[in-house]
């Protein structure tokens, strides 16, 4: 059966509908790919669902299986976070989400008069400008906090990224998830800016992408995220996810944007080294791991250059930002 944008979002609806009717969600909507109409990377799609409860939920996110092909992704809210909807139109993540979405359950309206208030005015240059100043803002915290934490590399892709974000929301949306370097690459052409772009890619390592084997590396990724998926940690890195990952990296191998690749393979496989435990079988992959890292500069012994190259990318964009709200009166 082929999949389309409507069984998606029909899905979506259904999921929807059966939680309400056990009470406690109020609203849902979509908001992603199948928001945006391109839900489909590699053969599968995630479905993002914003499901918005009368109180605060027992957990924010959660993923779930629908087929091998589709999941859902699930961010859980409570009304308060919506309490204040002009407000929400300068969140860097919020902001985008309330713009545009898919009403899917809203029998009260209660995320309609929120989204009407967040959407108001959403394209003002100084809103837009305090969204992209939002982004720096987090890709400074994420920067200062790589010399204080064993997972450092966690911080950093998370800085990288709202680093770029903070230009990418000037033109829209944010970039996130599987089609972030194609989204970054897109806006990069619209700005006139390559060097933005340029700045993301060798900050993972991307000018060093040809001294790694990429399917040794794939393979590699996919051999650890198997051991993790049936260890403890099975309910964060979930074996279902296996496949949407690796389909997606398969994708862009075959389009001709193998560069697309390196920020989900290594956010993911970050991850997936995190929940391993540190006994004698794992040993392989967390050499493999290395060996990755060690290809594109990111080993621990890089991590003091790579913060300077991080802190420069940051300060470069916010000069950038800065120039556009001059010229566009923000």
């Amino acid at each position: 059966m082929s999949i389309t944008r409507q069984h998606l979002i029909d899905l979506a609806r259904q999921e929807t509908l059966q939680r309400a009717d056990r009470g406690a969600v109020v609203s849902g909507y979509l908001m992603g790919s199948v928001a945006s109409g391109d839900p489909l990377l590699g053969g599968t799609a995630d479905i993002d669902l914003v499901l918005i409860h009368s109180s605060e939920p027992s957990q924010q996110r959660e993923t779930v299986r629908l087929s091998h092909q589709i999941h859902l992704d699930i961010i859980h809210h409570s009304k308060e976070v919506y309490s204040k909807p002009s407000e929400l139109r300068v969140h860097p993540w919020l902001g985008p989400a309330l713009c545009e979405p898919i009403f899917l359950h809203d029998p009260d309206h209660f995320f309609e008069r929120a989204q009407a208030g967040a959407r108001g005015q959403f394209y003002r240059p100084d809103h837009t400008f305090a969204r992209a100043s939002a982004f720096l803002h987090r890709a400074r915290q994420g920067h200062s906090l790589l010399g204080y934490s064993q997972r450092w590399l966690k911080f950093y892709l998370r800085a990288v990224m709202e680093a770029a974000n903070a230009v990418a929301s000037l033109d829209k949306f944010p970039a996130a998830g599987r089609r972030l370097t194609l989204d970054l690459a897109k806006q990069a052409e619209h700005f006139e800016y390559p060097a933005f772009y340029e700045g993301f890619l060798n900050l993972l390592g991307g000018d060093h992408m040809l001294a790694w084997n990429l399917p040794d590396m794939l393979s590699a990724w996919a051999r650890a995220y198997d051991v993790a998926s049936q260890g403890e940690h099975h309910l964060r890195i979930p074996a279902y996810r296996r496949d949407y990952y690796l389909h997606a990296f398969q994708a862009f191998i075959e389009n001709g944007d193998p560069e697309a690749i390196l920020w989900p393979l290594l956010q993911s496989w970050e991850r997936v080294i995190a929940a391993l435990p540190e006994v004698e079988e794992n040993e392989i992959h967390f050499k493999a791991w290395i060996d990755f890292l060690t290809r594109v500069r990111l080993t621990e012994r890089d991590k003091d250059q790579r913060a300077h190259m991080l802190g420069a990318y940051i300060d470069q964009n916010t000069a950038w930002i800065k120039a556009w709200g001059i010229r566009v009166g923000a």
